[in-house]
């Protein structure tokens, strides 16, 4: 090694202080390094990660439903005024159900040119096919007025029977309420997360800390005690009467 300092040049007693110095930064180095890492090992397994719920109630007070119908006929003004009499039936039957003039809303006409196969009296071909044309009349109803709506879907038989057949959609119920639900449930998922770790740290001796981090999960809006679950969150609108229902993972330093 002497004849190698001496080949570069490098004095004996100055390479031996170099190596000397080197070591002597590396090592408290090396040593801070190794304690932070045994600090976050230990921190790590000094912690708790649990998972809160909780349900929310709540009743729908916004109902929308709708209907529709349709006539049909060889000429547009033919097909019109077929469709008139029905939408004048529909009206009144809205109306004598107790629905306010208000919540109903008509959006425009739909038009469309068709086909329509009609006798030819001959044995080939039996039948030829003419145009014609289709109207439509949707009816869009929103109400605060629940059990009115109800009580009139429940009759559209009665229609049908007076011969204006017409297509219907579920009742969709709704909340204008749901985001205060939500804020709701979730203040019970976190206080539901803090009693779960509270008892785990309790059966390890030990003192619940701070929180370290946490996790919302998706809500779930199901049918009144419901165990309807999906990984994308439910929107039900199908029932009147819910449950708003809200997860949360929390992780919490535990303290001996």
């Amino acid at each position: 090694m002497e004849q190698r300092q001496a080949r570069w040049g490098i004095p004996n007693g100055v390479g031996l202080v170099a190596i000397a110095i080197a070591l002597a930064i590396a090592l408290p180095l090396s040593t801070s390094i190794a304690i932070s890492g045994v600090k976050d090992i230990k921190q790590a397994r000094n912690t708790v990660v649990v998972t809160g719920s909780a349900r929310y109630p709540i009743a729908a007070n916004l109902a929308t439903w709708s209907l529709q119908a349709s006539a049909q006929a060889r000429t547009p003004q033919a097909a019109i005024r077929g469709l008139r009499g029905k939408v004048a039936q529909i009206d009144a039957f809205l109306a004598h159900g107790g629905l306010p003039a208000h919540s109903v809303t008509l959006p425009p006409i739909k038009v469309t040119s068709v086909s329509v196969s009609v006798p030819t009296g001959l044995k080939k071909p039996r039948f030829r096919h003419v145009p014609a044309w289709q109207v439509s009349q949707k009816f869009a109803i929103q109400t605060s007025q629940i059990d009115t709506l109800v009580h009139v879907a429940s009759q559209v038989g009665n229609l049908l029977a007076a011969g204006t057949n017409v297509s219907v959609s579920p009742i969709s119920y709704l909340s204008t309420n749901l985001a205060a639900a939500k804020f709701a449930a979730l203040r019970r998922a976190v206080a539901d997360a803090r009693e779960r770790a509270t008892t785990i740290a309790q059966g390890l001796s030990a003192h619940l800390g701070p929180v370290q981090k946490t996790a919302l999960g998706v809500y779930q809006i199901t049918p009144r005690n419901s165990t309807q679950v999906s990984g994308l969150g439910v929107d039900n609108t199908s029932s009147r009467l819910k449950d708003v229902e809200a997860v949360v993972t929390v992780t919490f330093l535990i303290q001996h």
